[in-house]
């Protein structure tokens, strides 16, 4: 089959044998792929993948490795073993996962788990869902991305008199903004410095939108929260206003120490942005009491309710699309999508010309 695939550490559209389904999987024909940051950190930083003690992800440079993991396809075949619930050309997603020969991978990240920028990938049947045909795929390739919002928007929401505030607005900090928005959260903050991004984020639900090279997205979340500018320190005035969740979404390296700095004393951070190192200031961490929170999801049980509010139509994902590419374009648009220039997502469908 035609994909591109990651071989000694360099991207390429090859011909490359085409998967077979064993037991529990099915084989599935890519109607659309997006393109992912964990995408660029598994390409960029092999030493997370030769850490990863799980084995989920895999370290294999001199083997074909086909990446891809937010994803809409159609049945082609099942496997052995498997119940054949739905219709053959049946369009299904999947959480990213797939049991093989008895260990857990995350598709796109091993040689033995290919992905979906390829013409064919595998799902274990357990995880699959099926999908409508009224929704084009390159919107419900998006299901994986929209989940990690909402799996940490349910979490920052326990305390209901907390004030939001999304640092970043990539596919994954909108995410965040549109999860906040369908909670029936009241007041969103919202800061990129991108003026597209700060504006669909507005359309999106984040009633108040900052460009951090014009002012402190702290001063914005606090005129929001409190009423003022005032960079409220005592502890004592601090009783009773509301206390503030950032959701840290950049992925550059300095923000989360830069958020640590100028948060409020009792902030909730859930960073799902982040290089893959950074030098953050755990003494004012200790000092202002900050709460910390570094990736860990989506659970399965989030994503398959945002499959459902996707699915359902009650969440779009639409928006967040801004630019198909087939595979005359695939290598040059997963470069391009290294850039905070670069569309939310740009998706891939084989059949896009």
């Amino acid at each position: 089959m035609m994909a591109m695939s990651l071989r000694d550490g360099q991207l390429a559209i090859r011909q490359i044998p085409h998967p077979t389904p064993s037991s529990g999987q099915i084989l599935v024909r890519t109607l659309a792929c997006a393109i992912c940051a964990s995408d660029h950190h598994y390409m960029d930083h092999p030493e997370i993948a030769a850490s990863d003690r799980s084995r989920m992800r895999v370290l294999a440079p001199e083997s074909d490795v086909v990446m891809g993991h937010e994803f809409c396809g159609e049945i082609v075949e099942y496997g052995p073993d498997t119940k054949k619930e739905w219709p053959i050309g049946s369009r299904i997603t999947a959480t990213p996962a797939l049991f093989t020969d008895g260990e857990l991978r995350i598709i796109g990240m091993a040689p033995d788990a290919p992905g979906a920028f390829g013409e064919y990938f595998l799902v274990s049947e357990g995880f699959a869902r099926p999908l409508p045909e009224t929704i084009p795929p390159e919107n419900l390739s998006l299901i994986d991305a929209i989940a990690v919002g909402w799996y940490y928007t349910g979490l920052g929401t326990e305390d209901p008199a907390a004030v939001p505030l999304v640092v970043g607005l990539g596919a994954i900090g909108l995410s965040a903004v549109v999860a906040l928005h369908q909670r029936g959260v009241p007041h969103i903050v919202a800061a990129d410095f991108s003026d597209s991004r700060r504006a669909l984020a507005q359309s999106l639900g984040a009633d108040t939108v900052v460009d951090p090279a014009i002012e402190s997205p702290f001063a914005a979340w606090r005129r929001v929260a409190w009423g003022t500018d005032e960079d409220i320190v005592d502890r004592i005035r601090l009783a009773g206003l509301p206390k503030c969740v950032v959701y840290e979404c950049s992925g550059a390296e300095g923000v989360l120490a830069d958020v640590i700095e100028q948060c409020a004393i009792g902030t909730r951070i859930l960073t799902a942005g982040g290089p893959a190192e950074d030098v953050i200031p755990t003494d004012v961490a200790h000092l202002k009491g900050v709460n910390l929170q570094f990736g860990g999801g989506p659970d399965p049980s989030d994503w398959f309710e945002m499959c459902d509010l996707v699915a359902s139509g009650q969440v779009d994902t639409g928006p967040l699309v801004g630019e198909v590419v087939g595979f005359d374009g695939l290598v040059d648009a997963f470069e391009r999508a290294r850039s905070s220039a670069a569309p939310p997502r740009i998706v891939f469908r084989p059949d896009a010309g």
